[in-house]
């Protein structure tokens, strides 16, 4: 009787041994270097319902987090850039250290540990020759590489009295957000003088928005408009580019299109195309902290107008480059590289954006952007661009009174739209705020279509294929938004595509009735990213 009791005991035992696997690191493994996000998995059945753990690396708090269960393990992911971990001593590591609680009289009582040394290199692994880094793209025909781009655009304002009261500015607006897959594909090489091609030869890009996984279609926002619309795979076309390695344009040119299609019962009367280049790269070997004379490079405005006579579809603007350093980044070691614009309303890069876009008349222009450049791919793996532009305008302008103001000398703020042009939106008169820049429409007759982008970094641009003309003239897209009256200052305005078009781009009408307006410090924000698909 004896020995069957104690047998079992001893079962009962056993069974709660498997039932509660030992509470242990199983990756990393001790000593390993890692860099990124670190997978860190434990066994499945080593943490109670009740418990949780508390990550420390280098006796450092992290946080406290029950994780997911994957499989076998609980997987808890440390992501080392995000959490702003610097690297670690090359001769010393870095003790990673799991802590398992439980709860007990509600209290946390620490049940277990487990810790594995781990070397931390995100930057320090990554080789850089006492020469520098030859930064160059790599054209290989027949290969294709989609990035995600995402595009947004905010409007902020703020009266200059609330501003010296130290008030935060109003979000005004979120102009139509772009979320899209731009390919970028190589088609050919160039030979050289001698008929070679080389590593260093120049390449034939060819940039084309293209739908998501399993559609045959995308919803963008076409020529700057207030909504974003649906338009199928066969009205996605081309635009082409010659680069060198640096990412420098030699010319550029959009194939013509004639006539229309019919193509699996749709039919196709107009294309689309975005124009978005990629950027330049420093012509030098560089070393981290070298800076050197650098450039935007941005897709021209109304790029669709007189295509016939252009051979090119980028336009630069002066930067200052500088290379951050290198890191891995999307499991890929990269040189970060910072492109900078930062330029008071005196500088040539103001006047500049003034002869783009009349009507704004900017204080303060910043424009940034970081690349990270794939130096095993040689390929641009990511890219964020902040765009800052400080403007003023009439406060009523941008809905600090409440209702509309009475019109002044345009129409509640905006002049009516310009003539009608050959197949493109009619122009219309703007009810106050933004009017974007567009061309009036004729309809009827047969055209082009054609119509304005914005200076932002992407613009997806509608051309019409001929034979159909485009919508009828007359009446149209209202112009600007904002309630209240007076817009920019400024001469009569273009047309509107889109309530409120888009920031960069129109005349804003003649001010309306501002005697109970003031002046509004106004802050139009670009955000980009492109980030390689893998």
């Amino acid at each position: 009787m004896k020995r069957w009791i104690g047998s079992l005991a001893f079962a009962l035992v056993a069974g709660a041994a498997i039932a509660q696997a030992p509470f242990t690191i199983v990756r990393p493994l001790d000593g390993a270097h890692v860099r990124e996000t670190v997978h860190i998995l434990i066994p499945k059945g080593s943490i109670p319902e009740n418990g949780y753990i508390g990550v420390f690396l280098d006796g450092k708090f992290i946080e406290a987090v029950r994780p997911p269960v994957k499989g076998k393990y609980f997987e808890y992911d440390l992501d080392t850039k995000a959490r702003g971990i610097a690297d670690s001593d090359l001769t010393k590591p870095y003790k990673l250290e799991l802590v398992l609680f439980t709860e007990f009289n509600d209290q946390p009582r620490i049940v277990d540990r487990s810790s594995v040394d781990v070397y931390v290199a995100n930057k320090t692994s990554i080789r850089i020759p006492n020469e520098g880094l030859s930064l160059r793209y790599k054209w290989t025909p027949g290969t294709e590489h989609i990035y995600k781009v995402t595009e947004k655009v905010v409007r902020e304002a703020i009266t200059e009295d609330q501003e010296k009261l130290g008030g935060r500015a109003a979000e005004l607006e979120n102009v139509v957000p772009l979320s899209t897959r731009l390919m970028y594909a190589v088609d050919r090489t160039f030979p050289d003088a001698d008929g070679k091609t080389r590593s260093d030869s120049d390449g034939l890009v060819r940039i084309q928005v293209v739908p998501d996984k399993g559609k045959d279609y995308v919803v963008v926002p076409v020529n700057g408009a207030d909504v974003a619309t649906k338009h199928f795979d066969v009205e996605l076309a081309p635009i082409f580019m010659r680069l060198s390695t640096t990412g420098h344009q030699v010319w550029g040119t959009v194939p013509e299109l004639s006539g229309s299609e019919l193509i699996t019962g749709r039919g196709v009367t107009s294309s689309l195309f975005a124009n978005l280049p990629l950027p330049s790269l420093p012509a030098r070997n560089v070393r981290p902290g070298d800076s050197w004379r650098s450039r935007f490079q941005e897709g021209v405005d109304n790029f669709l107008n007189d295509i016939a006579n252009r051979n090119s579809l980028v336009e630069t603007y002066p930067a200052r480059g500088e290379f951050v350093g290198v890191e891995w980044e999307m499991g890929h070691p990269c040189a970060v590289i910072k492109n900078t614009i930062s330029a008071s309303e005196s500088s040539a890069e103001a006047k500049a954006l003034q002869d783009k876009t009349p009507g704004i008349q900017p204080r303060k222009i910043k424009e940034e952007e970081t690349i990270w450049f794939s130096l095993d791919t040689r390929l641009l793996l990511k890219l964020e661009r902040n765009i800052e532009i400080e403007t003023q305008g009439s406060s009523a302008a941008y809905g600090f009174t409440s209702g509309g103001g009475e019109a002044g000398g345009g129409a509640q703020g905006g002049y009516p739209g310009g003539p009608g042009g050959p197949g493109g939106y009619p122009g219309a008169a703007g009810p106050g705020g933004f009017p974007g820049r567009g061309k009036g429409g004729g309809g009827g007759a047969a055209g082009s279509g054609e119509g304005d982008n914005f200076h932002a970094p992407m613009a997806i641009n509608q051309r019409g294929r001929g034979g159909k003309g485009g919508p009828p003239g007359g009446g149209g897209y209202p112009g600007g938004g904002y309630p209240g009256g007076g817009g920019f200052p400024g001469g009569p305005g273009r047309g509107g595509f889109g309530q409120g078009g888009n920031p960069f781009n129109g005349r804003g009408g003649a001010p309306g009735n501002t005697a109970a307006s003031t002046n509004a410090i106004v802050r139009l924000i670009v955000t980009e990213t492109r980030v390689l698909e893998q």
